[in-house]
């Protein structure tokens, strides 16, 4: 399933992952329409342009930033992070709308385990989070979050780990079955 040499799969996360801010941002639009009628002194008003003999006002109330703050949240939190599955294995880059990036790479002969996890909510909707590990550490080194289909995405890479695994076992066992007729003869 893991694409060949040239060819890369970009596994991003999903809208439906942050349905908790689609939401609140909902809800935080009509508490800033009811705040806004309630308290007029929050609304800016004043001539934007004039064209023609037409002067078109600007309104504009304070009480946007609130919700706005919210979505804006939940689009740095699905665009900041890209999970990159290629030939040569599994890369996590955080950060990318920051100013300090984080990237995290495991080749597929490191693999030592791959879990995903999905709440009640999560396998409703198809999302949840794929967990790699490597023996290297004893906590896990990359977590795709909020991604779709992650039963597909753990299938996938334990399949590529399984055959690049049985790859080695094979190239080990063929090489000490040459030194071993090298020493015989």
């Amino acid at each position: 399933m893991v694409a060949e040499s040239g060819d890369v799969v970009v596994i991003a996360k999903t809208w439906r992952s942050e349905m908790k801010s689609v939401f609140m941002f909902l809800v935080l639009s009509i508490v800033s329409v009811y705040l806004s009628r309630t308290f007029p002194w929050s609304v800016i008003r004043g001539p934007l342009f004039s064209l023609f003999g037409v002067t078109v006002y600007m309104r504009l109330p304070l009480f946007w930033f609130i919700p706005a703050v919210t979505l804006g949240s939940a689009i740095i939190r699905i665009y900041d992070v890209r999970y990159v599955v290629d030939a040569r294995g599994v890369e996590c880059k955080t950060g990318i709308l920051g100013l300090h990036q984080r990237v995290t790479r495991i080749r597929y002969e490191d693999i030592r385990s791959v879990e995903f996890e999905q709440t009640l909510l999560e396998r409703f909707l198809d999302i949840g989070s794929v967990e790699v590990g490597t023996a290297a550490t004893g906590e896990l080194e990359i977590a795709f979050r909020g991604i779709a289909a992650p039963s597909e995405v753990q299938e996938m890479l334990q399949n590529e780990r399984d055959k690049r695994q049985q790859a080695m076992r094979t190239q080990l066992g063929s090489a000490a079955s040459s030194h071993v007729e090298a020493l015989a003869s």
